[in-house]
């Protein structure tokens, strides 16, 4: 699951750029344009909110997140998903379970990448 841009809309703004929290959208070395490596893109979704010509859409895989909520009883407090949230939306202490502030969390699932102990509970939009 990815997004995609258009290369025949994109006005190489860079808006995608600057919104991606992973850096995946890239200008191309030949033109004016970004696009997206599906293998790096994780589907949150940032980069076609802010896209003023709206050039940028999900692929015909992409299903959106709807919500992150992490498991109590397989979290071990091991803060991997908190350190790695790149909206700051994971609370929690060490060796105790850590929650989503819902009113934070970016739906990206990039803490869910990073859960080694597989805590991270993603539901999406079908």
């Amino acid at each position: 699951m990815a997004f995609k841009i258009n290369p025949n809309e994109c006005v190489g703004c860079g808006a995608c750029f600057f919104a991606c929290p992973f850096d995946v959208p890239k200008l191309s070395d030949t033109a004016n344009v970004f696009s997206i490596d599906a293998a790096k893109c994780i589907s949150c979704g940032q980069c076609e909110d802010i896209c003023p010509v709206m050039a940028i859409s999900p692929d015909q895989n992409h299903k959106a997140i709807r919500k992150v909520e992490i498991a109590e009883e397989k979290c071990v407090g091991c803060t991997l998903c908190a350190k790695n949230c790149p909206a700051d939306a994971i609370e929690g202490s060490v060796k105790n379970p850590h929650v989503v502030d819902q009113r934070k969390c970016i739906k990206c699932g990039y803490c869910a990448t990073k859960c080694k102990k597989d805590a991270i509970i993603i539901s999406r939009l079908h």
